[in-house]
């Protein structure tokens, strides 16, 4: 072999190596592989065991497949037949497998048959957070974004178009007093992403304050984030057992009745609360009244559905009224009163602390998406349907509060590291005990696998 000074030089592929004598020596310096491991046998997988019947052939263990799927995820790799390689090829895959292959077929039916169970799964992720200390309901930020669903434009555009056929079929069907078919599961929708328009999926998540452990996470169909409030404050109450203090949300989930049922449970709502012609006005506390771009009054009328009316009717001469919005005669601000739900949220929103609990919204939730989307590539789903859809972004809000319970309790990565290092030291000072010429070779090899030659451990 001719050498170089200008390159690195490439080891002898003739040269004898040493495998590290277990699974767990391989993944020594792997942290997020152990305590992967360490928080997946703290969960409760009794109701998923108790599915498989005590006759027939073997399964493959729930604990199993459920950490492959989780890791898989948490590195990118969603499809089964990735899964089924990586366990055949990658150490780290071969140690949470216990050396066992599960094939593509298992891993598949597997996600797809407890998408029933994932649910209750994620709910003792978050109560292992919190048993740690790792929720403090003190702040929870909401937020969704939009998934681009694993489906053509022109064959949702299709199937949206057969679907209304079959509505149609089926309710003359039930006027001449047939019975109606069997339900589809549900598709996907056009929504608006950064891509423009596409099929994609709405997917909802809330983050405490603390930790940015995922306390509930959603997904459907949804054009907006209009209707979510309520729902996520909800599924939070019912995990943790009690209301959050504090709910931080965005403008597009200023929802009058979500605001109304958030605050009736004891909620503070942080949602920036405006109404339409609010942008053209100021509000001057000395007067009670609203002042116009042209420094026209708005006083207090009438009442309308609730909300106090404040009005000026001199506007059809106004040089400002295509700059006020106005189009006919006078220019109105509806306004929730001060003892109302949607008027405690504006008024706490004005006040400086106020401004400051609301501006912590970002810093909670949205690092969270990020990683996500940035770190782990998870921009489009990769199963169809919205059961699909749900199964990976519940698994993928489980593995992060997984991680989150194994920093919380101490397996964090540099205790892991130094872990590691002990047991490559103590390996190291066995392969220095054997007689030169005594080689041992590992099973399998791949890219977590950490050999080192024999050469190099004797001396």
């Amino acid at each position: 072999m001719t050498t170089d000074n200008r390159f690195y030089e490439m080891e002898d592929r003739d040269t004898p190596r040493m495998f590290a004598p277990s699974l767990r020596q391989a993944v020594a310096d792997e942290p997020e592989v152990l305590v992967l491991e360490a928080a997946v046998e703290a969960l409760d997988l009794s109701s998923l065991e108790a599915q498989y019947a005590r006759v027939g052939h073997p399964a493959y263990p729930p604990a199993v497949l459920l950490k492959v799927l989780v890791y898989g995820y948490s590195l990118g790799l969603r499809a089964s037949r990735q899964l089924e390689r990586a366990c055949k090829r990658d150490d780290a895959f071969r140690f949470l497998a216990g050396g066992l292959r599960p094939d593509h077929n298992s891993i598949c039916r597997f996600r797809r048959r407890q998408a029933a169970q994932l649910p209750e799964l994620f709910a003792q992720t978050v109560r292992l957070c919190q048993e740690a200390g790792l929720v403090s309901l003190g702040e929870v930020a909401l937020d969704g974004t939009k998934l681009r669903a694993n489906r053509a434009k022109a064959t949702l555009r299709a199937a949206q178009q057969l679907t209304q056929a079959l509505q149609e079929a089926e309710a003359a069907d039930q006027a001449e007093g047939y019975d109606g078919g069997e339900e589809g599961q549900e598709e996907c929708a056009f929504l608006r992403a950064g891509e423009g328009i596409v099929p994609a999926y709405n997917a909802q998540l809330a983050v405490d304050g603390a930790h940015q452990v995922i306390l509930a996470c959603a997904v459907d169909t949804a054009a907006n984030d209009h209707g979510h409030l309520a729902p996520l404050v909800e599924q939070v109450q019912q995990t943790c057992g009690k209301a959050p203090e504090k709910v931080l949300a965005d403008g597009s989930y200023a929802s009058i009745d979500g605001i109304s049922q958030a605050e009736a449970q004891g909620v503070a709502v942080y949602v920036p609360v405006r109404e339409p012609g609010q942008a053209q006005v100021t509000w001057v506390e000395e007067e009670g009244a609203y002042r116009c771009l042209a420094g026209h009054w708005l006083r207090p009328g009438r009442t309308e559905r609730g909300r106090v009316v404040y009005a000026y009717y001199g506007c059809r001469e106004c040089p400002q009224c295509l700059a006020c919005g106005v189009s006919g005669t006078h220019k109105k601000v509806c306004v929730w009163p001060p003892d109302s739900p949607v008027g405690r949220v504006r008024a706490r929103l004005q006040t400086e602390a106020g401004q400051t609990v609301y501006a912590r919204r970002k810093v909670i939730v949205e690092p969270v998406f990020g990683g996500f989307k940035h770190n782990r590539g998870f921009r489009r789903l990769l199963l169809r349907g919205r059961t699909g859809a749900s199964i990976e972004w519940t698994l993928l809000c489980l593995g992060h509060n997984l991680r989150k319970w194994a920093q919380g309790v101490g397996l964090t990565p540099p205790l892991a590291r130094a872990l590691s290092w002990l047991r490559r030291v103590h390996s190291l000072l066995w392969c220095s005990l054997r007689p030169p010429g005594d080689e041992i070779r590992g099973a399998g090899c791949g890219s977590h696998t950490r050999g080192v030659t024999l050469a190099r451990c004797v001396g």
